[in-house]
């Protein structure tokens, strides 16, 4: 597995509500339930229109079926582990995600330390067996461990059929209670790592370009933000030694800090007693909490150029702060950045690649940290000779979304496309344990999903319009840049100052050149 972050494992809107929408009932909902889509009145003026434009009007959504978020249990386990049980008897299969509560915001002055521990608990071996072992011992019952690391929790992963239920809880206890740490595993991991971040550095450019873009974003005025490291450099994972993942388990691998998500065909008051026996062991308390500091917000325009010689293509970054993931502004601001760009109708899209020409991918995320003011990202990929005008585009865009209302259509659209896809993913049982699992760290209750959905149909443009002008309307956003600086450097000057950073020497400024007045 890879521990490049994956945008820190924040989650963009559209793609964190596809893969939490699971909505057990809706998949058998009749299709005769469904009301018919009303016809459409035509007059001479929307028949010409049709004529001109076939695609200019949207055809009318028809209404959704009202279903709800399925039943979560909730137990506490001897240890004093939380176990949440969602139960569905579609198929004999079960998904279990054991869900430490700190990832790689914890790192500190370490980054890379969270996501290089956690897959060394199983790419070191565990309990009885060493990693060849442990690895065969998943695949005979079916399945694979997987250990992912996001911003706010680390997880440790498997599906089994449910017969197997009872030696796949011994296995994942294993894992978090027994790891072996293998010194000899450890150092080929790290220099795997530090492999990895090196190529990323030189050919990367959208790695390179979120290095320097969480770090401008969550930059404060003392100190390092939790949030500041997108992933590790080279330098960095050199330093950290098998000591330190010892250390960095022993503190944040406890019970207290810990939740077993169990979903799939099985018996809660069964599963409750097996966690309980798999488990019985494991000691220790919640870790003392972090502190999140406000970010600093820029107060002149600035361009992070990161440097790519004699490349052709660039990855361009403009981003603000929104605000806090469970805030009631939540629906209104995830239908902005859809209407923003959130798929192939979005203004970016529509704009910036198809009318203009400008990028060959275009895009906007909310993501979704569980602390403190949300990401919201706008980014496209376009050719070297086109960067300063593709950065001008997605200002553009920024500046439209909070200088007037969106149109009604474009707001149904946006909300009837969220709204989908948190019905079209419920067989997916794999996403309904990731769900389970994110309503948990980021605090949420369990029928947020359902609520969220009668949130959307309710909005109105003045509605969008009041939360994109308070969120989008920054002055000075986040801009970073990663491509050939001798080419592109002066062209970026008229948007602001312009920092070159190397990515060989851990993104360090090494020039900087003045904003060119106009």
């Amino acid at each position: 597995m890879s521990l490049d972050y994956a945008r820190q494992g924040f989650a963009t809107a559209t793609e964190a509500l596809a893969a939490l929408a699971l909505f057990g009932c809706a998949a058998h909902a009749p299709h005769a339930s469904l009301p018919a889509p009303p016809r459409p009145v035509v007059t001479a003026a929307s028949a010409a229109a049709a004529t001109a434009d076939p695609l200019a009007t949207p055809p009318p959504a028809a209404a959704l079926p009202e279903v709800a978020f399925p039943a979560i249990r909730h137990a506490v386990l001897d240890d004093g582990m939380e176990l949440r049980v969602v139960t569905r008897k579609d198929f004999p299969i079960v998904e279990l995600r054991l869900v430490v509560s700190s990832g790689s915001a914890t790192d500190g002055d370490r980054p890379g330390l969270s996501a290089l521990t956690g897959e060394l608990l199983k790419a070191g071996g565990a309990g009885p067996y060493d990693a060849e072992q442990l690895a065969e011992r998943a695949e005979a019952l079916g399945a694979r461990i997987a250990v992912n690391t996001g911003r706010d929790a680390t997880s440790i992963g498997l599906a089994v059929t449910s017969a197997d239920i009872e030696r796949a809880l011994g296995l994942l206890a294993d894992v978090a209670l027994e790891p072996r740490f293998s010194s000899v595993e450890f150092a080929k991991l790290k220099q795997r790592e530090m492999e990895r971040v090196k190529n990323s550095a030189r050919g990367n450019a959208d790695w390179a370009a979120s290095m320097v873009l969480y770090r401008r974003l969550f930059s404060t005025p003392s100190g390092v933000h939790p949030y500041a490291h997108y992933d590790a450099t080279a330098g960095e994972l050199a330093g950290i030694t098998l000591a330190d993942c010892q250390a960095w388990y022993r503190r944040y691998f406890t019970p207290a800090n810990a939740l077993l998500v169990v979903a799939g065909d099985v018996d809660p008051f069964l599963i409750e007693q097996g966690a309980n026996h798999a488990f019985a062991t494991w000691r220790g308390a919640r870790p003392a909490p972090l502190a999140y500091p406000a970010p600093a917000r820029p107060l002149e325009p600035v361009v992070w150029l990161v440097d790519r010689p004699h490349s052709g293509q660039s990855e361009i970054y403009a981003a603000t702060l929104g605000p806090e993931r469970s805030s009631p502004s939540w629906p209104a601001l995830a239908a902005s950045n859809q209407i923003l760009g959130g798929g192939v109708a979005s203004r970016l899209f529509v704009d910036v690649r198809e009318k203009r020409s400008l990028a060959y991918h275009t895009g906007s995320s909310a993501e979704e940290p569980a602390h403190g003011p949300v990401p919201l990202v706008l980014s496209a990929g376009t050719q070297t000779a086109k960067t300063a005008s593709a950065l001008e585009a997605l200002l553009d865009n920024l500046r439209r979304l909070s200088d007037a209302p969106p149109a009604p259509w474009e707001v149904q659209m946006a909300t009837t496309s969220l709204s989908d896809e948190l019905l079209f993913r419920t067989e997916r049982l794999g996403a309904l344990a990731e769900a389970t699992a994110k309503l948990a760290i980021l605090g949420l209750p369990d029928d947020y999903f359902t609520t969220f959905r009668r949130d959307l149909a309710r909005l109105e443009p003045a509605s969008v319009f009041a939360v994109a002008r308070r969120y989008y309307g920054t002055t000075h956003p986040v801009m970073v840049v990663a491509g050939d600086a001798a080419v592109i450097a002066e062209p970026l000057r008229r948007f602001g100052n312009v920092a070159i950073v190397d990515p060989d020497r851990d993104f360090l400024t090494v020039r900087e050149l003045p904003r060119q007045a106009h």
